[in-house]
């Protein structure tokens, strides 16, 4: 063996070990089960629902179809939780806003029967899925409204709720609309928007409360969203959830407690977002403006970029916020973007999804004309099983499904391969382009939200990471940008997850962690380690949900790369031979060995070629 031979097999050698180490490495990744994010230990009952602290809002879907989506999408693509509208029995009326208008506690609503909510907790359980269910217990049905509910429990304007039972003398004194938000009274002992306040300081009112809220803890639920906690008192916050635990078993603190808190530095201090972060979570919607005043802009504006999201004091703890780009009450009133906005909703998804700053939600709804619309085929007393678009249609009164997106279904995988580690290699490309990745050990277990140090400086790393794990470049502005972003990723190529399910999109990173791309006018690349070309599965471009738009931006993506993928470090018959070794983690750590010990042998013959 000549020694310029001992060169070339030693050098191929090396490529081959360095792409066993980083197969190895995902491999691990994979395998590893990610840590969900409640507030304090999860539910011991939940324990295996928890891999991934992803939860997606199933907005006025029915309990049917919620089950089917458990087992169909959420399971399969790693979302950790969903979050359903009020079981309670409501008012009737085929607008959204009615499952906010609570007659009773009883599980019979427009969304399903009590026997169907159960069946939805025991199939998407089954599938690893964690259910949140939104309780609405700051009040009860408008003074407009009197009759029956849809399980058919009377009611009237006057205070009577014989099904609870409440009477006049369980709500609060005050009558009119909450008018002053510096008077932190006036917001929590009166109306909102004409709603009947519960006078949630009565012991009695706290026990009815404990007890609905017991109850579903007791079929399965892995915790609450519990709605309009502002205009409640904090101190009756956590006497709820005192009485929930002791009726429970539990420990207050195990209890996922999400609590819509809007804040504004102008109101009285009593109801700022500060107030409760002693019983649980806290919505954070300076996330949802600050993403729209950045992606309605430029992403790296000094004042506004994207760099400044969780960089506030006066923010909510990431560990301790609940974030997303839109939900149900934002996309109507203006102050966030949303499926309207096309590209730059998709961005802002795949970057909150990828950034780390609190728990990520996922909106699933509906497109819709007016802002009353309820569910698509919604009735008084019904909500149809979801049906997802099969052609890309954007129309009113059809669902979105946008947890079947390609692109979200990517952005949760990359979610959850990156969970642990800090933003790093952050570099802005000039305007609206920016990339950064993921890869430096966080501080504490779980992805950067749950990070002990309040601060959010504990999102993010300087340099570069010792071992990247997960790369987003964006492009938001309009026109398409050829760049060579430099990452901390291990060399190999990559699928990019954000522009296909098939891989056909991807890119190949060098030895020094650079790859060139084009990104076209609104788009994206998105890598991470538990996703490489000689690995992946999937075999859907898109999918039929895929709003027209993206599918259109999706092929463009795939053809702006190269094909053949002429820089990669590894043939695909390597990579996949690779990648069939790392499924076994003691036969890859025998091989390491193996090679290592060749490498070694190769060295000395390097220095003595006559011994071959």
């Amino acid at each position: 063996m000549t020694g310029k031979t001992v060169q070339r097999l030693g050098g191929r050698l090396c490529k081959m070990t360095t792409a066993l180490v980083s197969a190895m490495a995902a491999f691990a990744l994979s395998a590893a089960t990610l840590p969900a994010l409640p507030d304090g230990p999860a539910p011991v009952a939940h324990a295996a629902e928890s891999k991934s602290d992803v939860i997606v809002v199933a907005f006025q879907t029915n309990w049917n179809s919620v089950a089917r989506e458990c087992t169909e999408t959420y399971g399969p693509e790693g979302v950790g939780y969903v979050q359903v509208s009020p079981p309670q029995e409501t008012i009737t009326g085929a607008q959204w806003w009615t499952s906010y208008q609570p007659v009773s506690y009883r599980l019979d609503s427009k969304l399903g029967t009590e026997a169907e909510f159960k069946a939805m907790i025991k199939t998407c359980k089954a599938a690893g899925v964690g259910v949140i269910a939104d309780a609405v217990v700051n009040h009860m049905a408008g003074a407009d409204q009197s009759g029956a509910g849809v399980a058919g429990s009377s009611f009237d304007n006057a205070g009577n709720f014989p099904a609870v039972p409440y009477t006049s003398a369980n709500f609060h004194d005050c009558t009119a609309n909450v008018s002053n938000y510096n008077d932190a009274d006036n917001v929590q002992n009166c109306r909102i928007t004409g709603l009947q306040d519960l006078d949630t300081g009565q012991e009695y009112v706290q026990d009815k409360l404990a007890g609905y809220m017991a109850g579903l803890l007791d079929m399965g639920v892995a915790g609450f969203r519990v709605d309009a906690v502002k205009h409640i008192a904090a101190k009756d916050v956590a006497a709820i959830k005192a009485k929930l635990a002791e009726k429970t078993g539990r420990n207050a603190d195990s209890i996922f407690f999400e609590q819509e808190v809007i804040g504004s530095a102008s109101e009285a201090a009593e109801i700022q977002p500060s107030n409760y972060l002693g019983t649980g979570k806290v919505s954070e919607f300076n996330v949802n403006a600050r993403l729209k005043e950045a992606f309605d802009g430029d992403i790296n504006s000094a004042s506004f970029g994207l760099a400044r999201i969780g960089a506030s004091a006066s923010w909510v703890p990431s560990r301790k916020a609940a974030v997303w780009v839109t939900n149900w009450d934002t996309e109507r009133n203006g102050s966030a973007l949303t499926y309207k906005d096309g590209a730059k909703y998709l961005l802002a998804n795949a970057f909150l999804l990828a950034y780390g700053y609190g728990q990520p939600h996922v909106y699933s709804g509906y497109y819709f004309g007016s802002s009353d619309d309820g569910a698509p085929g919604a009735t008084a007393t019904s909500v149809p099983d979801m049906t997802c678009p099969t052609d890309g249609a954007e129309a009113a009164d059809t669902w979105q499904c946008a947890q079947r997106w390609t692109a979200i279904r990517g952005m949760i995988g990359f979610h959850n391969a990156v969970a642990g580690t800090k933003v790093t290699d952050w570099k802005e490309y000039g305007e609206n382009v920016v990339g950064f990745g993921r890869g430096a050990a966080a501080d504490g277990a779980g992805d950067a939200a749950i990070a002990t140090d309040d601060t959010a400086d504990d999102i993010t790393a300087t340099g570069k990471a010792d071992a990247g794990v997960g790369y987003l470049a964006i492009n938001n502005s309009d026109k398409p940008v050829t760049q060579t972003f430099s990452t901390s990723m291990p060399a190999g190529v990559y699928c990019n997850v954000y522009a296909s399910g098939d891989c056909s999109a991807a890119v190949s990173v060098k030895a020094d962690g650079t790859f060139e791309a084009t990104l076209p006018a609104g788009s994206a690349i998105a890598i991470h380690v538990g996703a490489t070309r000689g690995a992946w599965s999937g075999t859907r471009h898109t999918d039929p949900a895929d709003p027209d738009w993206f599918v259109a931006s999706a092929a463009e993506m795939t053809a702006a790369q190269p094909s053949d993928h002429a820089d990669a470090v590894m043939d695909e018959e390597t990579a996949e031979t690779i990648d069939e070794t790392s499924r076994s983690a003691g036969l890859s750590v025998l091989i390491l060995a193996a090679a290592m010990l060749l490498l070694t042998a190769l060295a000395r013959l390097r220095k003595d070629p006559s011994k071959t």
